[in-house]
């Protein structure tokens, strides 16, 4: 298996179960497939961004106790790449859900993840995050 298709066996499904996880407020799946080895860093959907791991899991733990009843998640991904020991994945992520008690409703971000390989492991190092309309195409 070539290295682009080795890394996207693995990286779809462990992309999916985070997300799936974090929309019904659980961070596990994120907080097991980031590195805890600095440098690491998030630039968030709603403000929220850190630098160093000390201070990334308190905030993954923090958006997640935000989130309620997620469900209907997708991870549609746009495109990735793999050289050597670094990876990128540019994803729409969607999910129904609510945030911070709300009524349900639909929600997309637009998410690109920058990854490392860490004793045969990929870890995510990076994350940017946006939200966009629940009715954007994946291909804008």
């Amino acid at each position: 298996m070539d290295p682009q298709d080795e890394f996207l066996s693995w990286a779809g499904p462990a992309l999916h179960a985070a997300e799936a996880a974090l929309a019904v407020g659980d961070p596990s799946h994120r907080i097991a497939m980031w590195s805890h080895r600095d440098p690491v860093s998030l630039f968030g959907a709603v403000g929220v961004s850190a630098t160093g791991w000390d201070r990334l899991e308190p905030t993954f733990r923090r958006v997640a106790a935000r989130l309620a009843g997620g469900h209907d998640v997708t991870v549609e991904l746009m495109a990735s790449d793999v050289v050597g020991d670094m990876a990128y994945t540019a994803a729409v992520v969607r999910f129904v859900g609510t945030i911070d008690g709300g009524e349900p409703r639909p929600f997309a971000l637009r998410a690109t993840s920058v990854f490392r390989r860490e004793d045969g492991e990929w870890k995510v190092i990076h994350e940017h995050t946006d939200f966009i309309s629940p009715d954007t195409p994946t291909d804008s």
